[in-house]
């Protein structure tokens, strides 16, 4: 086409013809604009297909990291709801006239234990801190994923601050206040006898420095339920167990709602 025109304009000049050749010469400046803009425009509907393809990878990324913060913290936010009904239980015995019978022993082992779980934020955080938000067309998903980032943050350090300063407190004053054993000759009879091959085969127990013998005659330095429910100093230690339990897995539940809440918007955004 361009061709075409540059032989028109050649022959107009040859015949002095000029009102042709600028005719002509316009017609061709439009096209070479036309030409131009539509290249622009593929270009520009290659970039957008490339920011989508982006956006996809990055949106089922982060699908996917939420599906699995979603479920370790349902499993988080069960094991906190277990420590604290245990502690509220022992701490409620405390206020009861009777000793409660040994099977609140189990009650009494379980809030000693602790974990800290920090959902999966590496593909928000990389997308945040290098600049790609942009690849995100909706300006309410990139408000969403700022917002759980920073509440998801506060509410970690919440869970910091109580393992801090009511559960390893309450940990430490267990152990300084926490009679020997609860457990029964019995029991201790059961387990060695289950496990007299087992521990038979142990190196230690071969050279005979294994610390228990298979044949228990006593359980040194028995304790009893009463001791435990007469100490204060367990009371208040079980005390702050259950706040850290309790507060913890309020936070962890936070956490949850959040992530589920976020998760249901991703997956609206990616299903078009």
């Amino acid at each position: 086409m361009i061709k075409f025109f540059r032989k028109i304009r050649q022959n107009s000049i040859k015949e002095n013809k000029t009102i042709n050749y600028l005719k002509y010469a316009f017609g061709e400046t439009i096209l070479v604009v036309l030409g131009i803009l539509i290249a622009l425009q593929v270009n520009e509907w290659n970039n957008e297909r490339n920011r989508k393809n982006i956006e996809s990878t990055i949106l089922k990324q982060l699908e996917t990291d939420l599906k699995t913060s979603e479920t370790e913290l349902k499993k988080i936010s069960a094991f906190y709801l277990d420590r604290a009904r245990a502690s509220a239980l022992v701490e409620r015995a405390f206020w009861k006239e009777e000793i409660p019978n040994d099977t609140i022993e189990k009650s009494i082992r379980i809030p000693m234990s602790s974990r800290i779980y920090s959902p999966v934020l590496g593909t928000l955080r990389s997308l945040i801190n290098s600049g790609n938000m942009d690849n995100i067309s909706s300006d309410s998903i990139k408000n969403e994923l700022t917002s759980y980032l920073e509440k998801v943050d506060y509410l970690l350090k919440d869970i910091r601050r109580y393992e801090e300063t009511y559960y390893r407190k309450g940990v430490e004053k267990v152990n300084q206040n926490f009679p020997n054993t609860f457990t029964s000759l019995e029991e201790h009879k059961n387990y060695y006898s289950e496990n007299l091959e087992k521990v038979t085969q142990r190196k230690n127990y071969e050279l005979g420095l294994y610390l228990i013998p298979p044949d228990l005659d006593k359980v040194p330095f028995q304790s009893n339920l009463e001791e435990f429910f007469n100490n204060k100093e367990l009371f208040i230690a079980y005390k702050s167990l259950y706040i850290a339990h309790r507060n913890v897995y309020y936070r962890y539940n936070d956490i949850l709602d959040l992530t589920s809440g976020l998760l249901v918007k991703i997956e609206k955004e990616i299903k078009p």
